[in-house]
C-alpha cells in the first residue's frame, strides 16, 4: 500500500512502514506495511494514522498524534531521524503511535484579587491556591471557590494538601511571608452558593523569616518548611497537646459565640545546612526530605537524625525540585536560568544532569512529576509559560501560554489536567491532556 502526499514534492524519497499501537480501539488501525514519504515529520504521520482511522471508521474525529521508534519519540522528519539514529530504512519500520500529549480545552480562568503564588493539585476533589492578598482558596473547579482560609497577614507563598480522604474531610497546610504556617480542616463538600470563611485550627511559629514552602509527610502527621532563614522546620500536623508542641491555646467570640479553639505550635526539630534560602521542601518517603535552595544546593535529609545524607550542587539559584520519574527517584529542579535540570542520585560518583531541557526563557518557577508515567513532568515559567515534557525527546510535548504574566506555580490535577496561577492574578486549567 502506498500513501500519496498532498504536496507538490512527489519526488520524494519513501520508506516501508508498519505503524502500531497500544491502545485500544477505535485507535487502531491495520498493521499491513505501507510506503510513506521519508521527509514526513510527525504532523505528517499524525495526518495518515487519522486518514487510516478514518478508513476503518467514517465518523472518526481528527486528533494529534505522537510517534515512537525504537522507545524514543520522534521530533525530526523521518529521513533525519533513521540518519542520526543509524537505522536502515531498507527494512519495514515500526513506528508507534501514541495520543499527543496536550491539552484538548481550555476551561475559563478563575480570578483572584492578587497575584496566585500557590497550587495544589494532589487532591482529586479539589485544587488548593495560595494568593498574595493573603488567602488560601479552594476551588472544585473553573469558577467555583468553595472555602477561603483567612488569617495570614502576609502573601501566601507554598501551599499543601496533608490529608483529603474520609467523607469530605480535608486538611491543608499553608505557609507566608508573615512567618508562619496555619493548618486548616474543612469538609471539601460543604459548599454552598457563597464561598465559606475558616479559620485555622492551627498556628506554627518558629521561622524568623518569610515561609518560602512547605511539603507535608506522606502519613499526613507532619509537614516540613522552608524559609528564608535557611532553616528547614519539622512540625506535627495534629491539634492535641500530645508532646509539648503546643504551647496556648487561643480562644475568640463573635457575637457571643464561641469559636472553636486555636493551637499555636512550635518545631519538632530543625534541619540546619543551607546558607541562604530554602526555596523548595518535598517529602516524598517517610523518612527522606529533599530541599533546594538559593545557596545552589539540593539537599537530602534523614528525618530521624536530622542529617544531610547528600547534596548535588548545581551553580544556580535553585528555585523548585520535585521527586519522580522511574522508580520515583529523580530530581528534577528548577533554577533562575531557563533549563530544567534532571538528576538520578543512584548514580554514583557523577552531579552531572542525566537530563537538561532549555527551551523556557526565563526562570523556572515550578516543576512537577506526574505520578502515573515515567516519563512525563511539567515546568512553568516567570517567560510565562507551561511546558508539558517527556524524557525520550529533548523538545516540549506542549507549550501552554494562557497566562498574560509571569507563571508562579503549577501541578497535575486528576491525573489528566494542568493547573497554574501568576501574575495576571489567575488560576488557569487545562484539561484532557492523555498520558500513557
Amino acid at each position: 500500500m502506498e500513501i500519496d502526499r498532498e504536496t507538490n514534492e512527489d519526488n520524494s524519497r519513501r520508506i516501508q512502514v508498519r505503524f502500531v499501537t497500544k491502545l485500544k480501539t477505535p485507535y487502531k488501525v491495520p498493521t499491513t506495511a505501507i510506503a510513506i514519504p521519508s521527509d514526513l515529520s510527525r504532523l505528517g504521520l499524525s495526518s495518515i494514522v487519522n486518514k487510516l482511522l478514518q478508513a476503518v471508521d467514517s465518523e472518526w474525529k481528527t486528533e494529534p498524534f505522537d510517534f515512537l521508534i525504537d522507545g524514543e519519540l520522534v521530533r525530526m522528519s523521518l529521513e533525519q531521524f533513521l540518519l542520526v539514529k543509524g537505522i536502515s530504512a531498507e527494512k519495514i519500520l515500526e513506528i508507534e503511535y501514541i495520543r499527543a500529549v496536550a491539552p484538548r480545552k481550555e476551561e475559563e480562568p478563575s480570578p483572584h484579587d492578587d497575584w496566585v503564588s500557590a497550587i495544589d493539585g494532589s487532591s482529586p476533589g479539589f485544587i488548593l491556591t495560595g494568593c498574595y492578598d493573603g488567602l488560601g482558596r479552594v476551588w472544585k473547579g473553573a469558577g467555583w471557590c468553595t472555602h477561603m482560609l483567612e488569617g495570614h497577614s502576609g502573601a501566601i507563598s507554598s501551599v499543601s494538601i496533608i490529608n483529603s480522604e474520609g467523607a469530605g474531610s480535608a486538611t491543608v497546610a499553608t505557609a507566608s511571608k508573615d512567618r508562619t504556617l496555619r493548618l486548616w480542616k474543612f469538609d471539601a463538600e460543604d459548599y454552598s452558593d457563597h464561598p465559606a470563611r475558616i479559620r485555622a485550627f492551627k498556628i506554627l511559629h518558629g521561622h524568623n523569616a518569610s515561609v518560602h514552602s512547605v511539603a507535608a509527610k506522606t502519613s499526613g502527621e507532619m509537614v516540613c518548611s522552608g524559609s528564608w532563614d535557611c532553616t528547614i522546620n519539622l512540625w506535627r500536623t495534629n491539634d492535641s497537646d500530645t508532646d509539648g508542641d503546643v504551647v496556648s491555646i487561643k480562644k475568640r467570640k463573635v457575637k457571643n459565640k464561641a469559636e472553636e479553639s486555636q493551637s499555636v505550635g512550635e518545631p519538632v526539630s530543625t534541619l540546619v545546612g543551607h546558607t541562604q534560602c530554602v526555596s523548595c521542601v518535598v517529602w516524598p518517603q517517610h523518612e527522606t526530605i529533599y530541599s533546594a535552595s538559593w545557596d545552589h544546593s539540593v539537599r537530602r535529609w534523614d528525618v530521624e537524625t536530622g542529617k544531610d545524607l547528600s547534596d548535588i550542587f548545581c551553580g544556580k539559584v535553585l528555585n523548585c525540585i520535585d521527586i519522580g520519574g522511574e522508580g520515583s527517584a529523580l530530581i528534577a529542579s528548577g533554577c533562575s536560568d531557563p533549563i530544567l535540570r534532571i538528576w538520578d542520585p543512584r548514580k554514583p560518583g557523577t552531579s552531572a544532569p542525566v537530563f537538561q531541557f532549555s527551551s523556557h526563557t526565563s526562570w523556572i518557577s515550578a516543576c512537577k512529576w506526574i505520578n502515573r508515567s515515567s516519563f512525563h513532568l511539567l515546568s512553568s515559567s516567570y517567560d510565562g509559560k507551561v511546558m508539558l515534557w517527556d524524557l525520550r525527546t529533548a523538545w516540549p510535548l506542549a507549550i501552554m501560554d494562557t497566562h498574560k504574566d509571569k507563571v508562579l506555580c503549577a501541578d497535575w490535577w486528576k491525573g489528566d489536567s494542568v493547573v497554574s496561577g501568576g501574575v495576571d492574578a489567575q488560576l488557569r486549567i487545562s484539561t484532557d491532556i492523555c498520558i500513557q
